[in-house]
């Protein structure tokens, strides 16, 4: 019966463990790599949105044009060109180097306002 105590809770600290590793590959980690892999020398991802399995919708922006994508597995189809009038206020997305020198609990902090949106 003593050893049952401390055997149950090596199995919840293993099991919580497992748990956070997948919340932090599937949420943290995926919205770092979002930066770090949307940016090219003349190509940059603004923004993307998963939308369904292997579906999403990108804002993409080449030189001082920005098109509207969207992409599955059968393709990337162009859905529109916004003009330099509709995307005059957005602000371009951090680099990837501030958003890998952002500590843990200030990715967590944000990406936990970013769902309350």
């Amino acid at each position: 019966m003593e050893v049952l105590g401390p055997l149950l809770w090596a199995l919840f600290v293993t099991c919580l463990i497992l748990v956070l590793s997948y919340w932090f590959t599937r949420y943290v980690a995926g919205h770092m790599m979002t930066g770090a892999l949307g940016r090219g020398k003349h190509i940059t991802v603004l923004e993307q949105v998963s939308v369904g399995k292997e579906q999403r919708l990108l804002l993409v922006r080449i030189g001082n044009r920005t098109y509207f994508l969207s992409a599955t597995p059968g393709g990337i189809q162009n859905l529109g060109e916004l003009s330099q009038e509709e995307t005059a206020g957005w602000e371009e997305p951090a680099s990837p180097a501030s958003e890998l020198t952002e500590g843990f609990s200030q990715v967590l902090r944000r990406l936990r306002e970013q769902r309350k949106r």
